[in-house]
């Protein structure tokens, strides 16, 4: 493992450290030994206690940016107490291996930390994909963390889940074949988009009528849809949203190795990962569990800003009553 290169910025408010370190790691699924890059972003005191904040598949180590409701002083991921640590999720396959699951984007995690010199993180906040991520290295490296806060993800990926990824990366497939890679990547974030949220507010949004345009009827979603799947493709490539799609049915740890506290987020309008396969983690694991109505469905933690910041907040707060007897025992 070496440091090699980074890029030096203020730990002051808002303003990150950004850095990249290289590590060797073992992959999850065939055991092979690869070198990786580590991209993150530090937000506050480098000393303080960290918290490391993870998203879904398209979120980036600029936890500040994507999260902003929630890092910064005086909000639930407080950096004038805490450090808030992002990092960029592996997305392109090193040689030998089969795929990257949320077991790797956890190894890559602890390597980084040792690159950091932090033995221990104070908690794990993880969201959908970096859900995954935090009950992965809860179940590996659970003398690591303190807690995991995870939103809207179970032990494993629900069939239909699966399914619709299947049919998101059959487009990825084709665009491949075709020569049309940018557009396969749109078409397939704009389906996704339409998992990601709810009937009730498609309902709400897009429920005009049909319009003639360019010699067909086009509908009020599809501009938005369109719009969504346009930017993404901008962002990400076909090759790392495959693998990235992959990992998350890749996702399975067993809840009888989960021995760090837990704290649970699911949304009842969740149509990716239902209440009740957050609520069997719970109870296999004596997790605390919280439900939320949204209809924002699977991006609640994202679009719930009150809500999810409040739920935040009490976890930490709780963690805090139960570790101080502990500390002064």
């Amino acid at each position: 493992m070496s440091a090699n290169r980074a890029e030096t910025h203020p730990c002051t408010s808002g303003t990150p450290e950004l850095g990249v370190r290289h590590a060797v790691i073992d992959g999850a699924l065939e055991g092979v030994a690869a070198e990786v890059e580590i991209r993150f972003a530090r937000y506050g005191r480098a000393d303080a206690p960290c918290i490391v904040g993870m998203g879904g598949i398209s979120a980036s180590r600029h936890v500040g940016d994507w999260w902003a409701a929630h890092v910064g002083p005086g909000r639930a991921l407080d950096t004038r107490y805490y450090s808030v640590l992002g990092f960029d999720y592996l997305s392109a396959l090193p040689a030998g291996w089969s795929g990257i699951s949320p077991h790797d984007q956890a190894a890559t995690l602890c390597a980084l930390l040792d690159a950091l010199g932090i033995e221990r993180t104070h908690a794990l906040v993880g969201a959908s994909y970096g859900g995954a991520v935090a009950l992965a290295f809860a179940e590996r490296y659970p003398a690591r963390l303190g807690s995991a806060l995870v939103l809207s993800m179970a032990e494993r990926p629900s069939p239909m889940a699966s399914a619709l990824r299947a049919l998101q990366r059959d487009l990825l497939r084709l665009g491949d074949d075709l020569g049309f890679q940018a557009e396969a990547v749109a078409m397939a974030r704009a389906l996704a988009i339409t998992t990601y949220r709810t009937d009730a507010e498609f309902s709400r949004r897009f429920a005009g009528s049909p319009e003639r345009q360019g010699g067909c009827w086009r509908l009020p979603v599809e501009g938005y849809l369109r719009a969504q799947g346009e930017r993404f493709a901008r962002q990400f490539d076909a090759d790392a949203y495959r693998v990235l799609s992959e990992s998350l049915d890749l996702h399975q740890v067993d809840p009888h190795r989960l021995h760090a506290a837990l704290h649970l987020l699911a949304v009842d309008q969740d149509r990716l990962v239902p209440r009740a396969d957050i609520q069997a983690l719970a109870r296999a694991t004596g997790a605390s569990f919280t439900c939320l109505a949204s209809d924002y469905g699977h991006d609640a933690f994202l679009k719930e800003p009150a809500a999810i910041g409040d739920w935040l907040a009490a976890c930490l707060q709780q963690d805090l009553r139960m570790r101080r007897p502990a500390l002064s025992a």
